[in-house]
């Protein structure tokens, strides 16, 4: 057993189970194109709550773990694909058979996971079947997991199967069964009321074809990488899109747009140095959403990937990188701005095609993914006790973590942007003390 593991004291498991039946017509969920394309991956996220509200401050652990209990139990009644069982690559049996949630304790303060250097001791809040196993998981689509700190503080984590839904999906489900747990007598409504109909716009292969067609999908690999995490304050940020306004023609650039083009710049010109070398030619993922043009309600992986290449050093330049991504970003929106449904799936497979034949036509060249989380309502997320005052992102966990990979969202304040990116020990030796690279970015672990 690790010293980390020895923090734990104890384990509960429970099956919570949707509220209200599923209807016999929505017991079959199709799997659209695009979520058979997708791996079998948990994504994870932990909130954590180092100070409950006074109203909570004092109330035993059980009282807390049935609020979030009976809440989760209703909101599945809306995201009940979660509480079914995966039919191979087919579709979703909307069974009711329930989620998993487990309680734990850990002997040790919030701040000591805090402060950790790096994340091993942020996995001790998942459950740990799921977290060492996300793309071989084979229990319920959904996992969650409270656990309670000596100080009194509290962590909610989460781990959803790609298979139902993207990020978007996901926030929707975490501000929907918070939205529940705040108000469980009243008859508000949450503002998106989901509809999982991506089979729709995107109609899934023959069934006989089914298992095939994931190897359409870009597969991350996995290798032995540690992740950090930093941060950019607002004013860092500011200068930052200042320097690519004064050098581009992009005049109202995004927090994405700048923050990827900078950290990949410095990621490149780090690897530079390791090697003692020319820069090595590089590809940059990043998904895209597709809500619009689709309703904001549909569920479900609902997003395409774009990817720009960088051969030369005189490419490297900030303003460059960002002129490009907004080029790419704004070639892909053209495409589904006019687009009919039966459109929707040819020029979405094109851009995957586009991406994937990127990399097999390059594979000596480095890969940096990026996915962003900005906007996204993690900081939000009021179970009844208050925001919290962290939020550990998806995919920085994961184990081993994905090489190159760069997950963003924006701070507390919703002025700044944290990060968290995972590379290969000697490259992150070299990222972490890059000069220009600690001129805008913090180390926040």
């Amino acid at each position: 057993m690790s010293s980390v593991s020895r923090l734990v004291s104890s384990v509960c498991k429970k099956i919570i189970k949707p509220y209200s039946p599923t209807p016999i017509s929505l017991r079959c969920h199709k799997l659209s194109y695009l979520d058979q394309m997708v791996g079998g991956i948990y994504l994870p996220l932990a909130l954590f709550y180092p100070k409950l509200s006074n109203t909570w401050s004092n109330k035993p652990n059980n009282v807390v773990s049935q609020h979030l209990e009976k809440s989760l139990s209703k909101v599945l009644t809306n995201y009940y694909p979660f509480a079914g069982k995966l039919n191979d690559n087919i579709s979703i049996d909307c069974n009711d058979s329930g989620v998993e949630f487990f309680i734990t304790k850990i002997n040790c303060p919030m701040s000591e996971i805090f402060n950790h250097p790096y994340f091993e001791k942020h996995n001790l809040v998942y459950p740990t079947e799921v977290i060492n196993n996300q793309y071989t998981y084979e229990g319920s689509l959904a996992v969650f997991q409270l656990t309670h700190f000596s100080c009194g503080g509290i962590a909610i984590s989460m781990c959803l199967s790609h298979k139902v839904g993207d990020g978007y999906t996901f926030g929707n489900f975490m501000n929907h069964w918070a939205t529940i747990a705040r108000n469980p007598l009243s008859s508000e409504i949450y503002p998106i009321s989901p509809k999982f109909d991506g089979s729709f716009y995107f109609p899934p292969t023959k069934d006989e074809d089914s298992s095939n067609v994931s190897n359409n999908n870009i597969v991350p690999q996995r290798e032995e990488c540690v992740s950090k995490g930093f941060s950019i304050s607002s004013s860092k940020l500011t200068a930052l899109k200042a320097r690519v306004i004064n050098e581009s023609k992009v005049q109202n650039p995004s927090d994405t747009e700048v923050v990827s083009a900078f950290l990949y710049q410095r990621a490149m010109a780090t690897k530079k140095l390791v090697n003692s070398s020319s820069i090595r030619p590089s590809l940059l993922h990043q998904a895209v959403n597709l809500r619009p043009p689709l309703p904001k309600h549909t569920m479900g992986n609902i997003g395409c990937l774009f990817s720009i290449l960088t051969k030369e050093e005189k490419e490297m330049d900030l303003a460059q990188v960002v002129s490009k991504l907004r080029k790419e970003k704004e070639e892909v929106k053209q495409k589904y701005k006019n687009a009919k449904i039966e459109e929707l799936l040819p020029i979405t497979l094109e851009q995957y095609r586009k991406a994937n034949d990127l990399l097999v036509n390059n594979s000596c060249y480095d890969l940096y993914r990026f996915s962003s989380l900005i906007t996204f309502p993690s900081y939000d997320v009021d179970f009844g006790w208050g925001k919290p005052e962290k939020v550990i992102s998806p995919l920085s966990t994961s184990n081993p973590p994905i090489k190159n990979m760069f997950v963003l969202m924006d701070d507390k304040n919703r002025d700044g942007v944290n990060l968290t990116c995972s590379m290969k020990k000697q490259d992150m030796l070299a990222f972490e003390r890059d000069e220009e690279l600690l001129r805008f970015a913090s180390p926040t672990s």
